[in-house]
């Protein structure tokens, strides 16, 4: 029996108003089952709702409709007074370490403040905040630093640090690399894979980046317009992918082989008898997908199962 740390249902979020004309669908449908103690990666271009998802889970903004439960206890995410108990089990790593930190606090003011706020350790503060900076690798003196005596890698561990402090069940990683040299990132995502093993977390991990995703997740959601167009354990996803969006994501992944780069083709353009069709009106990809038909502009696909928990919106998929 799978052990569900998270279980978002049918999440949506609009902004603006249809009345007005101005409303912007950031969110549509969007559930998903985080298993305890895995890492279910979200991937998607800028834009495609990755980070709107991630503010919704952990409270930051309230869905326009949806369902969120967490170790099964229901989550009414419009309440007020929810949010602290929610942050006692989700919390949310930045995609830019600086922006969660207060320029004008050390980084042990920082954690004390979060650890009095929860009303964790009140009897060792200095004790607890030791531990957490040697958690993320990081020595006891960096606890008198500011933000600005940090490095980008530096300072990001201090954001996990952080988030660790309230002893969370499920971390929320927004981008937390791509803000980083490449040299720190991978130092930063075998950080959080040590620490998910002596901690037994649950993460969600979103990225634009297909690659990284891969290396990390047990699962994958593929996201496109607020929709999740393509779900299932990252081996389904990356060996067998279903939805021509995975497939262009995946060719766009750089491989070090120069003859390879200048030849290969990625699916991009359009077919003419799609260009013409409004996104709205069926598949949001249909006037990018070179594979589309008549209908993919005009019946929106759902998101169904085409083989053992492979799941993909898409009729061109589903048919074949």
């Amino acid at each position: 029996m799978v052990d569900v740390a998270l279980k978002a249902e049918q999440l949506a979020k609009i902004y603006g108003s249809r009345r007005a004309g101005a409303q912007v669908d950031a969110l549509s449908d969007v559930s998903l089952t985080l298993t305890r103690g895995k890492t279910f990666g979200v991937v998607g271009e800028s834009g495609c709702g990755k980070s709107t998802l991630a503010r919704l889970l952990v409270g930051l903004e309230a869905p326009t409709s949806g369902s969120l439960a967490i170790n099964g206890e229901q989550v009414h995410l419009k309440a007020k007074g929810d949010n602290r108990t929610l942050a006692r089990k989700i919390q949310l790593v930045f995609q830019d370490p600086f922006s969660s930190l207060d320029p004008r606090m050390t980084v042990q003011r920082a954690l004390k403040e979060i650890l009095r706020v929860h009303g964790l350790h009140r009897d060792d503060l200095d004790g607890r905040i030791r531990e957490l900076l040697s958690m993320v690798g990081l020595a006891a003196r960096f606890a008198e630093r500011y933000p600005h005596e940090l490095s980008g890698g530096q300072a990001q561990r201090v954001a996990i640090a952080r988030a660790l402090a309230v002893e969370p069940e499920v971390l929320v990683l927004d981008e937390p690399t791509s803000a980083l040299d490449v040299s720190v990132r991978a130092e930063i995502i075998n950080l959080l894979v040590r620490i998910q093993d002596e901690l037994e977390l649950t993460y969600l991990f979103i990225s634009h980046d297909l690659s990284m995703v891969r290396h990390i997740s047990d699962e994958i959601a593929v996201m496109y317009l607020g929709r999740v167009v393509e779900a299932g354990r990252y081996d389904q996803v990356f060996e067998t992918p279903l939805h021509p969006y995975t497939l262009a994501l995946e060719q766009a992944i750089p491989v070090p082989d120069p003859e390879h780069e200048r030849t290969r083709k990625v699916l991009s353009e359009a077919p003419a008898h799609v260009q013409v069709a409004k996104a709205t009106a069926g598949c949001p990809y249909a006037p990018r997908c070179p594979l589309a038909e008549p209908i993919c502009g005009e019946v929106a696909p759902v998101l169904q199962e085409k083989s053992d928990g492979h799941r993909v919106s898409c009729h061109v998929a589903l048919r074949h």
